[in-house]
């Protein structure tokens, strides 16, 4: 019986342990906002609000280059490249297409009507580095329109 209680203190002892406040002064285990430590930068602010892909980012070339990136938040932006070699591009629904979802899961996409500017700045070829700057409006149906302004991206690519 005496076994049990000293079992029994001992647990409550770790339980309660366990819960202590955390110490506010603790730096958090992944950065936030746009200091992500990822390889690969994706960042672009949307209606004004810096954006940026900390959570995961990708390139793949195939067919079509697609740069892909998620925001802690849940948010996306999927960027699909028709045109990868240096120089200056339009950005609509049917070449260089964009499309980003909200964290509310809303998807607004680029269109034909109101087309943006792709730069792509360099494409290093030997290393499989892209960069570039995208600005474009995206629209959705039901949410209006988005703006995506100072976009850039610098991106290692799988092919």
């Amino acid at each position: 019986k005496m076994k049990s209680k000293l079992f029994s203190l001992a647990l409550l002892i770790l339980i309660i342990a366990g819960c202590k406040k955390e110490d506010e002064t603790s730096t958090p285990i992944a950065p936030v906002g746009c200091s992500s430590i990822l390889p690969n930068k994706l960042s672009v602010k949307v209606d004004g609000q810096s954006w940026c892909a900390d959570q995961t980012c990708f390139g793949d070339l195939a067919i079509v280059m697609t740069i892909n990136g998620i925001n802690s938040n849940g948010s996306t932006l999927t960027l699909e490249l028709d045109d990868f070699t240096p120089g200056t591009y339009p950005i609509n629904q049917d070449q260089n297409h964009i499309l980003y979802t909200s964290s509310l899961a809303m998807a607004y996409e680029s269109t034909n009507s109101n087309a943006g500017t792709l730069v792509i700045t360099s494409n290093d070829t030997t290393s499989n580095l892209i960069k570039g700057t995208i600005n474009s409006t995206l629209h959705n149906p039901l949410g209006g329109d988005v703006a995506l302004t100072e976009g850039t991206f610098s991106i290692y690519y799988t092919e």
